[in-house]
């Protein structure tokens, strides 16, 4: 039997639905709610392996430098920190840099969701890391240890998140990577300035995190409204 006479014969036994309702019939397929939580359980599956393992990487440097020099375990490990945020930053403009953009748009969830999904679990993770490490390397205060390592995090993800707006591709991450490079670098220069790290120098610290931290605020804010406008243009 030819596949052509197949073909026939499977059309007229199963037909299909009158293409005129289509929309209609797709309405009416069974769809399972997902809630919150499983959706970021499930994007968290997607995170690359080579993210988790660059963030393990840094806390487990962090706890090498503790164990080798406990008095400059805070200072290593705030060094370390902006490249920890390198790779949430890489992490998030995997859409942009693959060109699947248009396809998430497309998805169930949508783009801003994935978005928003992935950004939060590789947040969650970090997050438990740093508090991780502020509570065991804390010096004196788990308060300002956790300062100290937030700050120079979150002012990496602050210039990721700013260049990924203006800058397409690979240049954003390339960037970005600068700017971990050059936290880094400032983190290690302050340590030898003496008192940058000392009690009193504390109120900077948390002034310097309190704008940093509001315009990472509003650079996701941006981030945000932007995957709303690509579903727009799309």
């Amino acid at each position: 039997m030819r596949n052509d006479d197949v073909i026939k014969r499977l059309a007229g036994a199963f037909p299909g639905p009158d293409p005129s309702r289509k929309r209609a019939f797709f309405r009416g397929l069974p769809v399972p709610p997902v809630s919150h939580g499983r959706m970021l359980l499930d994007q968290a599956g997607y995170v690359r392996p080579v993210t988790w393992a660059a963030s393990l990487a840094v806390f487990a440097a962090a706890l090498a430098a503790g164990r080798m020099a406990p008095a400059d375990a805070v200072w290593v490990t705030a060094a370390l920190t902006p490249f920890a945020a390198l790779a949430a930053v890489a992490e998030r403009g995997r859409s942009a840099l693959y060109g699947m953009e248009e396809l998430e748009l497309c998805t169930r969830f949508g783009l801003k969701s994935v978005v928003l999904a992935r950004m939060g679990a590789v947040g969650l993770v970090h997050l438990a890391l740093l508090t991780a490490l502020a509570a065991m390397l804390a010096d004196g205060s788990f308060f300002r240890t956790g300062a100290y390592f937030l700050t120079p995090y979150l002012l990496t993800d602050l210039i990721g998140l700013a260049a990924a707006r203006r800058v397409r591709g690979r240049e954003a991450l390339y960037i970005c990577g600068g700017a971990a490079v050059l936290t880094a670098g400032l983190a290690l220069a302050l340590h030898d300035s003496a008192d940058a790290f000392a009690p009193d120098a504390f109120r900077w610290w948390l002034l310097a995190l309190a704008v940093i931290l509001g315009l990472t605020g509003r650079e996701y804010g941006k981030t945000i409204r932007r995957t709303e406008e690509l579903s727009w243009s799309l």
